[in-house]
């Protein structure tokens, strides 16, 4: 029997069959809003591609990108720093103001970069879009903060519901706007009214008054872990947007195309799969923290809820990104459209790096609340150096070499969160991998049935969509069978049930 099916036995493991009750709760709530966020979002794009000119959708992009990027800059760890802040109240509220703080700052920059835009692009669009996505600054910053209230809680159902109200606000304002002849400013517009909205619901909910403590006494506490978040984002956003421009400039805007259509799919999977993960992460290693009556303890209760977490990300990412890497021909032709068939090959790579990825969503929860976060800007840096290097000398040799270069990248960010997770986190991985062998039973159980049920489909007169279905559904019963018929107690004790 392995550590984590005693623990069950044990007066302990009854609690961790109620906390295991709300990390259920929490997982599927959140894996819900995931699931409806990408529906909205895929419903008002392909409705704006029947409504605008690409050349309207490269303006958006463009000026998105800067508006996300401006995001990461307002963000800037508060939420971090609250989920893992185990103090005084004041803190805080100290950190809620400084975020309340960079959304007007942001703000005041969006609207000085649209008046200088109408001046240079005399295009009165560009700049009502560039104020709209300004208004969403002033409100994104805070609206982060006060979701970190509501994790620390355990609260993530509330935070799940608002998500959805606030993205199906979000789409019904940007399909009236395009209807309404609005142009890309709809697109804007559909961002400000699910930030609004994300604002008010998560402020109902937290039931917390916003007061303005700009000298709380801890600014040094919210600015040390602030800079390392910041500056891990920063990292990880160019390193995120490097890959698209090294394509482009070796192989060409067709390629650009095709590259980018396979990040976005298997991007959609991974944010429905690890924003569930993450923020159960968090609530589960903030809620371990604060039964510590010690920074020692605080070590050992994450080491010891890593134990329980670890083997549900493998159960979960496995069958997954293995699953999509299999159907990725079936999966982009009913997505994206049979002209997009050629960026199957890519996507089926892509998803094996999205496997690779999977320990790197604990490496900020674990090091944050372990008081090691200024180690993330220093792991990341490291991934984006080498996945940089990689890039550069493999693609020039072609699409698919800049596909296994993102496998190669993939693996070396695995390696350093493994790393750096273990060395200081006492991260418990490698007794995870040998006990979470029914899994690997599984997986191949995996990849023979849906490639027999696939090469059986495709002679059969069934749409793609028909096939796209019966593959995962035989998958995921193949997947979990061999599981229960391996270790009948691993699905059991990994779900807490």
């Amino acid at each position: 029997m392995n550590g984590i099916e005693q623990g069950m036995s044990s007066p302990a493991g009854e609690d961790q069959k109620r906390r295991g009750g709300g990390m259920a709760s929490a997982g599927g709530s959140a894996l819900a809003a995931r699931v409806v966020a990408q529906i909205a979002q895929l419903t008002i794009f392909v409705f704006a591609a029947r409504t605008l000119a690409p050349a309207d959708f490269g303006t958006f992009a463009l000026v998105a990108a800067v508006s996300a990027f401006l995001f990461v800059i307002g963000a800037a760890g508060w939420r971090e720093f609250i989920l893992a802040w185990g103090g005084s109240e004041r803190a805080v509220n100290q950190a809620i103001t400084y975020s309340v703080l960079s959304g007007y700052l942001l703000t005041l920059i969006g609207v000085a970069c649209a008046a200088v835009a109408a001046l240079i692009y005399h295009s009165p669009v560009i700049s009502h879009l560039i104020v709209t996505l300004s208004a969403t600054l002033l409100l994104a910053p805070v609206t982060n903060t006060l979701g970190a209230i509501l994790v620390g809680r355990g609260e993530v159902a509330a935070l799940s519901l608002v998500t959805i109200v606030a993205e199906l606000v979000g789409l019904a304002a940007g399909v009236a706007g395009l209807m309404a002849g609005w142009g890309i400013v709809a697109l804007g517009v559909s961002k400000l009214a699910m930030q609004f909205v994300s604002l008010v619901g998560v402020w109902i909910f937290a039931r917390w008054p916003i007061k303005i403590v700009l000298q709380g006494g801890y600014q040094r506490q919210i600015l040390a872990i602030s800079r390392s978040i910041l500056e891990t984002r920063i990292i990880g956003f160019f390193s995120a947007n490097a890959s698209t421009f090294i394509v482009g400039w070796f192989l060409g805007v067709a390629s650009v195309g095709y590259y980018r259509a396979a990040e976005r799919v298997i991007s959609a999977i991974s944010e429905m799969l690890f924003e569930p993960l993450r923020l159960v992460i968090w609530m589960v290693f903030r809620q371990a923290a604060d039964r510590a009556d010690s920074p020692g303890g605080v070590r050992d209760n994450l080491a010891r809820e890593s134990n329980l977490i670890f083997p549900l990300l493998i159960l979960c990412a496995a069958p997954v990104f293995i699953g999509t890497s299999i159907v990725a021909d079936d999966l982009v032709g009913v997505l994206l459209g049979a002209q997009w068939l050629p960026a199957a090959p890519v996507v089926s790579i892509l998803a094996l790096g999205g496997l690779m990825m999977t320990p790197s969503i604990v490496n900020e929860p674990l090091l944050t609340i372990n008081g090691k976060v200024n180690i993330l800007p220093k792991v990341s840096l490291f991934n984006a150096v080498v996945m940089v290097a990689i890039f550069l000398t493999f693609t020039q040799f072609g699409l698919m070499a800049a596909a296994f270069a993102r496998l190669g990248a993939s693996a070396a960010v695995m390696a350093s969160s493994f790393w750096v997770q273990v060395r200081h986190a006492d991260a418990p991985w490698w007794g995870v991998i040998k006990n979470t062998s029914p899994v690997y039973t599984g997986v191949v159980a995996l990849i023979i049935v849906v490639s027999f049920a696939s090469y059986w489909l495709t002679g059969q007169e069934f749409t793609m969509l028909q096939r796209l279905g019966a593959e995962v559904a035989v998958g995921v019963v193949a997947y979990l069978a061999v599981i229960f018929l391996v270790r009948p107690s691993f699905l059991r004790t990994t779900f807490w049930l």
